[in-house]
């Protein structure tokens, strides 16, 4: 126990307490560009693709479009997983400002593409950037946050993702005119706000003190070392499949790869669909639908916080994975023009397909501890990119199967929200709160 106070004190000394709402500042903003960027290429796929392929088919354009899509979550995942586990090492705010710069810079980069090819490998980029700022975002806020102003943090972070994809639809209203090129340019604008972290973001208390206890167990031999400092010295990753901890991640990983997959495999096609449907460039309609898609979205956000509190855990992913199935084949099934039926339905499909990512957000943390909690986010949380991935594959030789239909495609994949209503109902018991480093190290002492 003296170890531990010692330990406590010295992490205290190097720097200043950490502001929450600094924090919440922070990430909030990191997700609000993680969304703009995530989404600028899903706003501008038919016309970007429809001018790198010199071709006007859909069913072409549908199967290039998954490709790229699909290589867009592989480099989400692999960017989960390396920058998960570089947050644990050296620090959340150092690894989040590095994330933040990649994926600003390689969307810029998207804008310079002369083929598809190169779109995929700066989508590719792009994607690590993003699959690392996501989790870190996240863990970051919930060392800083306690209790149920956790929830409500929570909830407000994820909404500034629909936040971002609210400004894709608005700057692709003011200026989808002028070529899908400027958007991406567009999408250099975070990296300016990587000073700002860089400057002024530090780390939470409680990683600077896992932080001073592993700098003192390196320094003993291992033979000196405590078991609690074994623990803390070993590789994070490897841990995640433990007895302890595997139960843990696969539950996690079938939760967030339904969530993913619907997201990514299904709403994607809104935009195409619409061209579809309108039968032209459609760029006032695809910025209506997506904007009041996520005015659902935020709304849903923002609410998140009392929605955890009066449901629980479980029991709002379900409703959230139940909600969006079926918000999801009614749109597709039903709406055959744009009008005000769509309208409705963008804005409940948002509402719902929200849910499971704010439950996931305020719970994965609650899981790890805190020397593994980068590591555990990164990949239980983004392996599900992998799998979104291939469902955007299958996808696409949906659109080609059923004749270049993005409704009738998109529609059987949204079945893959239904893998988030089994696995709701095997979610490990937390405490509702996250778990320090402190703790534990009091209890293994």
């Amino acid at each position: 126990m003296q170890n531990i106070a010692i330990a406590r004190g010295a992490s205290v000394a190097v720097q200043k307490p950490v502001s929450r709402w600094h924090v919440l500042a922070a990430t909030w903003l990191g997700a609000f560009f993680d969304g703009m960027d995530a989404t600028i290429y899903v706003m501008v796929l038919f016309p970007a693709l429809s001018e790198l392929l010199n071709t006007q088919n859909h069913s072409t354009v549908g199967l290039y479009g998954s490709i790229i899509l699909a290589v867009f979550m592989l480099g989400w995942a692999v960017g989960a997983v390396v920058f998960g586990m570089m947050a644990d090492h050296i620090g959340r705010a150092r690894t989040l400002t590095i994330t933040i710069l990649m994926y600003a810079l390689f969307t810029g980069l998207c804008a310079t593409a002369h083929n598809w090819g190169e779109l995929a490998f700066y989508r590719f980029l792009v994607g690590c950037g993003i699959g690392g700022e996501v989790g870190i975002g996240g863990v970051l806020l919930s060392e800083c946050w306690k209790g149920r102003s956790r929830l409500n943090a929570v909830g407000v972070m994820v909404s500034a993702f629909g936040v971002g994809y609210l400004a894709t639809s608005l700057l692709n209203l003011a200026f989808g005119q002028e070529g899908w090129r400027i958007l991406f340019m567009i999408g250099v604008m975070p990296a300016l706000m990587t000073l700002y972290l860089r400057v002024t973001l530090k780390d939470s208390e409680e990683y600077e003190f896992v932080a001073e206890l592993k700098k003192r167990a390196r320094a003993k031999s291992a033979e000196a070392r405590s078991e609690m400092e074994k623990r803390l010295v070993r590789p994070t990753f490897p841990d995640l499949f433990s007895a302890e901890n595997r139960p843990k991640t696969l539950i996690i990983t079938a939760m967030a790869s339904s969530a993913i997959m619907g997201y990514w495999a299904v709403l994607s096609w809104i935009p195409s669909w619409i061209n579809q449907m309108c039968g032209s460039a459609a760029v006032q309609e695809r910025s209506t639908v997506t904007i009041v898609m996520n005015v659902g979205l935020i709304t849903a956000g923002v609410m998140g916080g009392y929605l955890l509190s009066k449901f629980g855990r479980s029991m709002c992913f379900r409703l959230g994975s139940l909600g969006s199935f079926l918000c999801c084949v009614g749109m597709f099934c039903t709406v055959k023009s744009f009008g005000p039926a769509l309208l409705i339905w963008a804005f409940v499909t948002g509402y719902f397909t929200i849910i499971p990512f704010v439950v996931l957000f305020a719970y994965i943390p609650e899981l790890f501890e805190t020397r593994l909690r980068g590591t555990g986010f990164g990949f239980s949380y983004n392996l599900g990119r992998i799998f979104a991935g291939l469902a955007a594959l299958c996808s696409g030789q949906l659109i080609g199967l059923f004749a270049g239909s993005y409704s009738m495609a998109a529609a059987t994949v949204s079945a893959v929200y239904l893998i988030g209503v089994v696995a709701s109902f095997y979610m490990p018991k937390t405490s509702g709160e996250v778990q320090l480093q402190s703790q534990t190290a009091a209890c293994t002492n």
